[in-house]
């Protein structure tokens, strides 16, 4: 399979429907290799992965394939998939694995292991919940009927969570406190779980209210997916007030240029190295990031008058199909160590560049 890129404009999101359709059901349906990440506390738990994760135990983990069902619902909404020849296919594996049982299930299971997947699978869950419910397909709506007991189940567990956290997670890998906690505030404020969107503002402020001129030089590592810098501004444009923002995002960003290395693809040199090629990640989801901050640094400028800041924005901007292309042309390679997750990044950030 090969995504639409090359040379000449970027292409439509329309583009990689299908591509990514296909890399999604495959992934889904594939057992192994799968990595199988939970705490064995006798022999009775070493197990097949699908003995205690009847839905999730595919695509090689269980958040890669909690967001890979995300990427397969949100396919299924656009005007590309009407009529497409993997369409019910989609729907009936998306059916199978999404049943109530199987749902009640996963959420027990996150319930008896309370720091498991925390907090990226705990997004992913949130995010594939929203998808669902929001989604125009009836088969799909009613399919977030079930997963609303796995949303619920880490809205309780967040909520319990933050006032025991002394301080983020920082890096640029799973286990990243603001990338998941911004994915979690949008479904908790969708849902209305008004205790878990007080519970994820109050502990956003605590931990990062404070933080001014990130050094985006030095951030950057060879295992990263997600800009540390990039995810607490996204978190933090969600949390703080228009005037809060006004303030604290362009002091938080001015250590950033269009030529900062964090706005700079990286190679990968050894595509067959899951560690490694994270890197093809970390271009889209910093492109994302940058999508999304743009229109506030842009309104911030134009409320200020501050054309320095204008300038900087702009070449942000112009970084985005650079950062965006290696990961793309990952998203449905033939190296698992990247397509079992990557094109949930690139859909998120090709559908926000055309939105």
């Amino acid at each position: 399979m090969e995504t639409p890129t090359g040379e000449g404009p970027m292409p439509l999101p329309a583009d990689f429907v299908h591509p990514f359709a296909e890399v999604a059901l495959s992934n889904i349906t594939r057992e192994y290799p799968f990595a199988s990440h939970h705490l064995a506390r006798s022999v009775a738990d070493i197990v097949p992965a699908a003995g205690m994760n009847p839905a999730f135990a595919n695509s090689y983990d269980w958040h890669s394939s909690v967001h890979m069902h995300y990427l397969l619902a949100s396919l299924l909404g656009t005007e590309a998939a009407h009529g497409a020849s993997w369409r019910e296919r989609a729907i009936e594996v998306l059916t199978a694995h999404l049943s109530e049982e199987n749902m009640l299930a996963e959420a027990a299971f996150l319930r008896e292991n309370p720091s498991w997947e925390r907090p990226y699978g705990w997004a992913w869950a949130v995010e594939l919940n929203r998808v669902l419910d929001a989604s125009g397909i009836p088969e799909l709506r009613a399919l977030g009927t079930h997963t609303q007991v796995l949303a619920e189940t880490v809205f309780d567990l967040v909520a319990a969570w933050l006032p025991r956290v002394a301080e983020p997670v920082r890096h640029g890998v799973h286990s990243n406190t603001a990338f998941g906690l911004r994915r979690i505030l949008i479904g908790a404020r969708e849902a209305e779980r008004h205790d878990v969107v007080d519970a994820i503002a109050g502990a956003t402020r605590r931990f990062f209210a404070e933080d001014a001129a990130w050094n985006f030089t030095q951030e950057r590592s060879g295992h990263d997916f997600i800009s540390p810098g990039l995810c607490e501004a996204d978190l933090m444009a969600e949390v703080l007030t228009e005037g809060e923002l006004a303030t604290w995002l362009p002091e938080f960003l001015s250590e950033l240029s269009p030529e900062s290395p964090a706005l700079t693809p990286v190679k990968v040199l050894d595509p067959t190295d899951g560690q490694q090629s994270h890197l093809y990640g970390l271009g889209l989801s910093v492109a994302a990031s940058v999508l999304r901050l743009a229109p506030k640094l842009e309104a911030i400028a134009e409320h200020t008058d501050h054309d320095d800041l204008m300038d900087q924005t702009k070449g942000m901007l112009a970084r985005v199909d650079s950062l965006m292309a290696p990961g793309l042309d990952a998203a449905v390679s033939d190296e698992y160590v990247s397509s079992h997750w990557i094109a949930t990044f690139a859909w998120e950030v090709l559908h926000q560049s055309k939105g």
